[in-house]
């Protein structure tokens, strides 16, 4: 055997185990990871929850949507529910209008609009929109968990011209 023919064999061999070893197409191990939502005492509903991962780790930013009564459930991609153990901040965000009212459904657009440019605002309190309250950091465990949170009651914020990080 010629060392090229030995060097290309070794190769491939050590692509494999990496492969095999590195889990393959199986993907992170993820931890289910839901909760309630509320902000002061009602549902938080329709509101965004962002998990987002503490700089320097290599986890993924995930996001649910909450239901009727404030509850929600993270999903790592459609239909895989879960996020990777961690630690995480937590943002949260409502965009209505200023009366309260829904901001409008751009789910059939082919390019939405940020709902500040339809008139609407935040309506969640900027220490927790920022994810700089005390209570949105949390550690993500292998076994997962559920995770509730109690927002201040929602009011609609000052704007800020140009914000455009958060999305709903």
């Amino acid at each position: 055997m010629t060392p090229l023919t030995l060097a290309v064999r070794w190769t491939c061999v050590a692509s494999l185990v990496f492969t095999i070893g590195c889990g393959g197409s199986a993907g992170p191990k993820l931890a289910p990871v839901s909760g309630v939502v509320t902000a002061g005492d009602e549902p938080f509903e329709g509101g965004l929850v962002r998990f987002v991962p503490k700089p320097g780790t290599n986890l993924n930013s995930r996001e649910a949507v909450t239901d009727a009564e404030g509850k929600y459930k993270i999903e790592f991609f459609k239909g895989k529910p879960g996020l990777e153990p961690g630690e995480y901040k937590i943002m949260f965000s409502l965009y209505q209008m200023p009366d309260g009212s829904p901001a409008p459904d751009q789910s059939d657009e082919q390019d939405p609009k940020h709902p500040n440019e339809l008139g609407a605002v935040q309506f969640v309190a900027p220490e927790f929109e920022t994810g700089k309250a005390p209570a949105c950091e949390v550690t993500v465990p292998p076994e997962g968990g559920q995770f509730d949170f109690e927002l201040p009651p929602l009011k609609a914020q000052p704007t800020k011209l140009g914000n455009k990080s958060a999305r709903r």
